[in-house]
């Protein structure tokens, strides 16, 4: 992991010395939920109520027209696994519902696409693109949890998204928008028992920021 993060640095480094890169800061509010699928015929599950987390971290746009810009950075991205269970056919549990609380760090890949200027210093923007996720952390809500014993170390998401750039300055602009992000990996590793459990996270933010 430490060699991963050498070399994002080093062609961070490498894109602001030769080209034109917008860094910028991101806060962004977010409902963290997740799809469940389970092959069992003693228990059955469902999904917990979705949950409000934050994130935030560094954006680096990189332009490469007027209107085409390649969008990464370094996020702190806050999760939650939450699962209601159901004995059925006899079976037991010796709790009904769990709740993990996972944070990665996530390495956007996304392309933004950026309308021209709908009133003077105004401009819209779609983004679109996928995600790298590293777990950089996993915790049961509480300690008597036994159903999810391990979590898988990465996750892989896709990434849809809308908003706005205000430019204040010569080199200052705002932005806000909403982006929908989806799971694609499985996020247990390991379960007791060997159950067939399959949970994928998604994510919905409201993104408010700055750039320079």
């Amino acid at each position: 992991m430490k060699r991963f993060f050498s070399v994002f640095v080093f062609l961070l480094v490498v894109q602001i010395a030769f080209g034109q890169v917008k860094l910028g800061l991101k806060f962004s509010p977010l409902l963290s939920l997740n799809q469940v699928e389970l092959i069992s015929d003693t228990l059955d599950m469902e999904n917990a109520s979705s949950t409000a987390r934050f994130s935030l971290g560094l954006v680096v746009d990189k332009q490469f027209t007027d209107t085409y810009y390649f969008s990464t950075g370094l996020i702190i991205m806050p999760k939650r696994v939450g699962i209601n269970i159901i004995p059925e056919n006899g079976g037991t549990t010796p709790n009904t519902f769990e709740a993990y609380n996972l944070q990665y760090l996530q390495i956007p890949v996304t392309l933004k696409l950026y309308t021209n200027e709908i009133q003077p210093d105004l401009s819209i923007f779609f983004q679109v693109g996928g995600s790298l996720e590293l777990k950089v952390d996993d915790r049961p809500k509480d300690e008597d949890y036994v159903l999810i014993e391990k979590f898988n170390p990465l996750d892989i998401g896709a990434m849809l998204g809308a908003g706005a750039e205000y430019r204040i300055g010569i080199n200052t602009i705002l932005f806000g928008g909403f982006s929908y992000q989806q799971g694609l990996i499985n996020v247990v590793n390991e379960t007791r028992d060997n159950i067939d459990l399959t949970i994928k996270n998604s994510v919905i933010t409201l993104d408010l920021g700055i750039k320079f």
